[in-house]
């Protein structure tokens, strides 16, 4: 009755305890009796010592259970918790694989964008070098231009006032003036040798002018009327544009050649010939001026041929100067391009490394 509800198992292993706990009851009386007659002394068993017999049994039996259900229990988390740290390692060393191949990549990658800088940077290196041997040459060459500039302006300043002179000389001369030159039938002396020397001077440029062999070829007092007067107006316009045509270097060189010799008269002087015609007097500082203005003109000439050719080499130098500094910037550009892909790269690299060793 008392181990009805008990489950031990199977029916055998009830039926066996069910047998053996009468019996092991028996066997302690059994026992007792024995030792009341070797000892004299009592033992007592009474049926309640038989139900407590029970009771410790089922006791025991419970905390033994207990214990192993515990046991039980704690083997089957064990197991449980190993075999989720077995699928964890499993998918950990899955995901490390994945990493490791993801970090030798971008290793790869990173590797290989540093060999791309190395090299464009060593192009930029070049390129700014040579951006600067070219600064330092187009430095050079201005400051050779400002030199050979100076040089030019001052030799024409010193030519300012013979055009000016000349110019203010033709301001003198009007049509009236003129007209009474073309009525001379025989001027005074010296006044046919300054139109004489203004037919040199625009022989060649004036259609009215006779030229055989470049040279002028009748310089009578009647040829001059006839090729310089004739159209008044015209000749005092030609005389005003005629500082064009020599700053263009356009007037035939033996013109100032033919010139010469009219200039070493004695008499051919804007005051002398002022007492004699004031037309011809104006003339003859126009022609005197003109001459002088050309003459250093001509020395200038070559330094300002020198200067055109250093402002060309200039221009050219600064051309250069720029296409090799607008290739710097490009390079420049590009190299920080690469420089900050290879920043990623690495700091890409750098945090798959880190999350292995982790």
């Amino acid at each position: 009755r008392f181990l009805k509800d008990l489950d031990l198992g199977t029916d055998e292993v009830k039926a066996g305890v069910e047998r053996f706990l009468p019996y092991s009851f028996k066997v302690v009386n059994e026992v007792a009796g024995r030792f009341l007659d070797a000892e004299r002394r009592h033992v007592h068993t009474t049926p309640k010592s038989f139900l407590e017999l029970l009771k410790l049994y089922c006791t025991l039996l419970g905390d033994k259970r207990g214990s192993i259900d515990a046991s039980i229990n704690r083997l089957a988390n064990g197991l449980t918790k190993l075999k989720e740290t077995g699928e964890a390692v499993a998918k950990i060393k899955e995901e490390l694989q994945v990493l490791v191949a993801e970090a030798e990549d971008k290793k790869s990658v990173a590797m290989g964008i540093a060999e791309q800088v190395a090299r464009e940077k060593a192009i930029v290196e070049r390129e700014t070098a040579v951006a600067a041997e070219e600064a330092k040459k187009c430095g050079s060459i201005a400051d050779d231009v400002s030199k050979k500039q100076k040089d030019t302006e001052d030799d024409l300043a010193k030519a300012e006032p013979m055009v000016e002179a000349a110019m203010k000389a033709l301001d003198t001369l009007n049509k009236k003036d003129m007209g009474e030159c073309k009525t001379m039938s025989k001027p005074p002396k010296g006044v046919d040798d300054v139109f004489s020397a203004c037919m040199v001077l625009l022989a060649g440029l004036n259609p009215n002018i006779l030229v055989v062999k470049g040279k002028v070829k009748d310089r009578s007092w009647d040829a001059s009327k006839k090729a310089l007067f004739s159209n008044v107006a015209g000749f005092l316009e030609e005389l005003r544009g005629f500082k064009s045509i020599v700053d263009e270097m356009g007037v035939p060189e033996v013109n100032w050649k033919e010139v010469r010799p009219y200039l070493a008269m004695e008499h051919f002087d804007a005051d002398v010939i002022l007492t004699k015609n004031k037309a011809a007097a104006g003339v003859a500082s126009w022609v005197i001026n003109i001459v002088k203005y050309y003459d250093v003109l001509v020395t200038v000439e070559p330094k300002r041929k020198a200067l055109r050719e250093a402002n060309e080499q200039l221009a050219k130098a600064n051309k250069k100067l720029s296409e090799v500094q607008a290739r710097v910037a490009e390079l420049e550009e590009k190299l920080a391009k690469l420089t900050t892909e290879y920043n990623e790269a690495e700091a890409a690299k750098q945090s798959a490394i880190d999350q292995v060793e982790r």
